[in-house]
């Protein structure tokens, strides 16, 4: 991509391993049109940060830790960066590769989600993308399937993909929550956890727990 950008881009990145959000600064901090303003190895860290130093592009992994719980729903930590800081920029870089995920990612709002199996330079395009006028930036790897999706427009809320409480009891289902894990977490009731489950599992063509588990290692959902 070539774009001459008018001033250096402020980049914060945020990933739990050192290793990853070492490489991240080296690739990105070498080339003079980026500069890495903030590094951060969990949710509360990267929130707490961007409060003192806000950034016009952010890049996150999905789920980082906080100091409540180990792992932190994906979703919830996204929701706070867009609601707390509208005018970011936000580059999902993840080894998810779940179609329904990254499909209510860019709903909610991210500029792009990157696959950690992508070459970096698409990770610089999806950061000079920032500055033009595009909406979003899809992926070489998924441009045709999200770019079609994305000119339709309702095909990104299809019936047959989970919606953002189905994902959500999936997800900390086949992470090994319980029933009353789940319910305590995410402050539902029994009976209304157990039918956004069923919900998910019918639409996914699923008819057991194995079956669903199977189903989120294969997409990388977990």
């Amino acid at each position: 991509m070539s774009l001459i950008l008018n001033k250096v881009l402020q980049i914060a990145i945020a990933d739990d391993h050192p290793v990853v959000l070492n490489a991240l600064k080296h690739e990105l901090g070498r080339l003079p049109e980026f500069r890495i303003v903030l590094m951060a190895q969990t949710g509360d860290e990267l929130l707490e940060s961007l409060q003192r130093t806000p950034c016009e592009v952010v890049i996150t992994d999905f789920a980082m830790p906080t100091e409540e719980k180990d792992e932190a729903d994906g979703f919830i930590l996204i929701k706070r960066i867009r609601t707390e800081f509208p005018s970011t920029k936000l580059i999902v870089y993840t080894a998810m590769n779940n179609s329904a995920v990254v499909k209510r990612l860019y709903r909610m709002g991210v500029f792009s989600v990157i696959s950690k199996k992508e070459k970096a330079e698409e990770l610089v395009s999806a950061c000079l993308a920032t500055q033009s006028n595009k909406q979003v930036y899809f992926p070489v790897s998924l441009r045709g399937e999200l770019e079609m999706s994305w000119a339709q427009g309702d095909a990104f809320a299809q019936n047959k993909e989970l919606t953002m409480s189905e994902l959500e009891v999936v997800r900390l289902f086949v992470g090994g929550c319980s029933l009353g894990d789940i319910c305590d977490r995410l402050s539902r009731t029994p009976s209304t956890v157990s039918t956004h489950k069923n919900n998910a599992m019918r639409k996914l063509g699923l008819t057991t727990d194995a079956d669903l588990i199977k189903y989120a290692y294969a997409t990388g959902m977990i």
